[in-house]
């Protein structure tokens, strides 16, 4: 099956499965019959999808990076206030657990529909990448310091902004709106994907074989698949929210048997395939969209890192 998308009047979005007309109310949905080339290379190991390449990178990677770069032609205009200390994978944590579905985004961070990884499991059990190098106290105390808008507004017009259209220009993260759209679809598209490949009838049957092989687990409520994990009974809480006191042991040894019981069950390849399959052809509207742009958003996101890592204060000792 090929997943569609509308929009109906409300403006809420529907997620319809090609074929069942009756059950759309304001008319038929437009058909994904547009084929779109992939813009990364099949990589199930990385959970790499065809419209990667469209979606921007975190915002709170690009402002830092930003105002990394514009620091020097700042200081020359007066402002002697660099940004705090953070590291990339903070950053990335931060974003990716603030920019979620479960918020009520449409179009939320690809991270969110990537399953875990047995590197993650081993280390953090169902527990997201720690959110500590965002430093996110020390952010908000540096940009909401009294003195430093103080000199921004002291400023002449357009100064700032020439410091930082400039980061940008280096940086090529001027997005314009046909980015951003091609963005929001891309993640959108990604997301519905992998909702509707775990409907797969091929899926659904690994995900019986996964089931199979995590009951000794010792979890009373094992989930039918395993997007239902962690249960409700491992009182872990939301799983894209680090925590700093350590991680329980039977969390970890369950994660990890999660993960092996997901790739010697096949569902882990045939959630890939299927998921993937589905991604290759679009709605006219959507290609029309994602044709409107380059798919070049994975070099932008590669020169933040290497902006951030080059340039930005060094993070306290022991923050991951």
């Amino acid at each position: 099956m090929q997943i569609t998308t509308r929009v109906a009047k409300t403006g809420t979005l529907a997620l319809v499965v090609a074929g069942l007309a009756t059950a759309v109310v304001h008319g038929l949905p437009e058909p994904a019959d547009v084929a779109v080339a992939p813009t990364v290379e099949r990589d199930s190991a990385d959970w790499t999808m065809p419209l990667d390449a469209y979606a921007m990178p975190a915002g709170s990677k690009s402002d830092y990076a930003e105002n990394l770069l514009a620091d020097p032609c700042l200081r020359k205009a007066g402002i002697d206030d660099p940004p705090p200390w953070a590291t990339v994978s903070g950053l990335q944590a931060d974003s990716d657990a603030s920019d979620t579905d479960a918020r009520g985004n449409p179009s939320p961070a690809l991270a969110t529909t990537r399953p875990l990884t047995a590197a993650l499991a081993g280390t953090r059990g169902y527990h997201g990448p720690s959110t500590a190098g965002a430093n996110r106290q020390g952010m908000t105390a540096w940009g909401f310091d009294a003195d430093r808008n103080a000199a921004f507004a002291a400023l002449p017009d357009g100064v700032a902004a020439r410091c930082w259209n400039a980061a940008r220009k280096t940086l090529g993260n001027t997005a314009t709106g046909h980015v951003q759209e091609a963005s929001e679809v891309a993640k959108r598209l990604t997301r519905l994907a992998a909702l509707d490949a775990r409907r797969d009838e091929a899926v659904v049957a690994a995900a019986e074989r996964w089931r199979s092989c995590m009951e000794p687990s010792g979890v009373r409520d094992l989930p039918a698949a395993p997007d239902g994990m962690p249960s409700p009974s491992m009182g872990v809480g939301p799983t894209d929210v680090s925590v700093e006191t350590g991680i329980g042991s039977v969390e970890i040894a369950v994660a990890k048997r999660d993960v092996a019981c997901q790739t010697s069950s096949g569902y882990r390849k045939t959630l890939y395939d299927a998921e993937w399959n589905r991604l290759l052809h679009v709605t006219a509207s959507d290609a029309a969209v994602l044709a409107a742009t380059e798919p070049d958003q994975l070099a932008v996101d590669a020169r933040l890192d290497r902006t951030i890592e080059r340039l930005a204060p060094k993070a306290p000792a022991g923050v991951d």
